[in-house]
């Protein structure tokens, strides 16, 4: 018997197994949502790692046959969410909902209010701004003019005896 080929994410660096998540990251998890008097034997990650990985196949085959079955090519919420109800998950897939709908209206909050500054920051039409530019060229214009042709902030530095023309070697 020959053995299957290992998947990209079978073989991906950090894996401690094939068939799970990276036990450090697990481990980490755990280690996060224990109470700080709990202490757990390093073959719980191991064994949570490999329950993990596979969850992960159940839920991810289900919600791809409900694609192939909608002649779809990727996977969406709707797909994972209905793989957890049929999988028997479905306080899980409302409180994944929940999160997600939280999350979509967070972000459209978010650009709903970048909308709101760009409108209220230009009132003017695009004649009256393209005219304020105008303005303000033909002033940055007359300015340059006027100091003698150098552009602003290009004069020497006050104090330079020399205009700040010197080859900028220490003074002898």
């Amino acid at each position: 018997d020959m053995e299957p080929e290992p998947r990209d994410s079978e073989s991906g660096a950090g894996a401690s197994s094939s068939d799970g998540l990276p036990r450090a990251a697990v481990a980490k998890l755990v280690k996060e949502r224990l109470p700080p008097h709990l202490r757990t034997k390093p073959d719980v990650a191991a064994l949570l790692s490999e329950m993990a990985g596979e969850f992960l196949q159940m839920l991810t085959s289900e919600a791809n046959e409900a694609a192939s079955a909608e002649k779809k090519k990727t996977l969406s919420e709707a797909h994972l969410l209905g793989a957890l109800r049929k999988l028997g998950y479905p306080q899980l897939a409302a409180e994944c909902e929940a999160v997600g709908e939280a999350e979509h209206g967070a972000q459209a909050a978010a650009k709903a209010r970048k909308r709101k500054l760009k409108g209220a920051a230009s009132t003017l039409s695009t004649e009256e701004l393209l005219a304020e530019q105008q303005r303000l060229f033909a002033g940055a214009r007359e300015r340059l003019q006027a100091g003698g042709g150098e552009p602003p902030g290009a004069a020497a530095p006050k104090g330079a005896p020399d205009g700040g023309r010197s080859s900028g070697g220490p003074p002898a």
